[in-house]
């Protein structure tokens, strides 16, 4: 039944292909249309050489190739979704009052039933307004707020 060398190479890439989809890695389906390439080849020439050769030279491509498109296409370490379950990034620009004085550049602050140690670079005395900066770990970096009039 496959007694023709581009026979086995057809069937070598087509069991590449079916590996691919029990794995789901990219890495079998780079090797496929290295086998039909080395397919092609044999059909032309019947060196067994000559088709070793053009399998890793093509597969060798296909990965080259591969890697690059796969580490253009991944996503910044600034994209839309790195904050969204970092539940402190979405209380930069919050408002709040200082439940505790800043002193030593430390504080704490109750921001939706949560409590919060806050650093600022100047002492601020507790009930003063703040607003939310920045986010260092765990600690809310403040800043002062002028008070609303009433």
């Amino acid at each position: 039944m496959l007694t023709e060398p581009w026979m086995w190479w057809l069937a070598f890439g087509f069991a590449l292909l079916i590996i691919e989809m029990l794995s789901g890695t990219f890495f079998f389906l780079c090797l496929a249309p290295a086998a039909f390439a080395t397919a092609a080849v044999a059909w032309l020439v019947g060196n067994l050489y000559v088709q070793w050769i053009c399998f890793a030279a093509a597969g060798c491509l296909a990965l080259a190739v591969w890697y690059n498109l796969r580490r253009s296409a991944r996503p910044g370490p600034h994209d839309a979704a790195s904050s969204l379950n970092n539940r402190t990034r979405h209380l930069i620009g919050r408002k709040s009052v200082l439940v505790e004085p800043v002193t030593n550049g430390q504080g704490r602050i109750n921001i939706d039933d949560s409590w919060w140690q806050v650093s600022c670079s100047q002492e601020l005395p507790a009930g003063a307004h703040v607003r939310v900066t920045g986010v260092h770990e765990m600690i809310l970096t403040i800043e002062k707020q002028p008070e609303e009039a009433p």
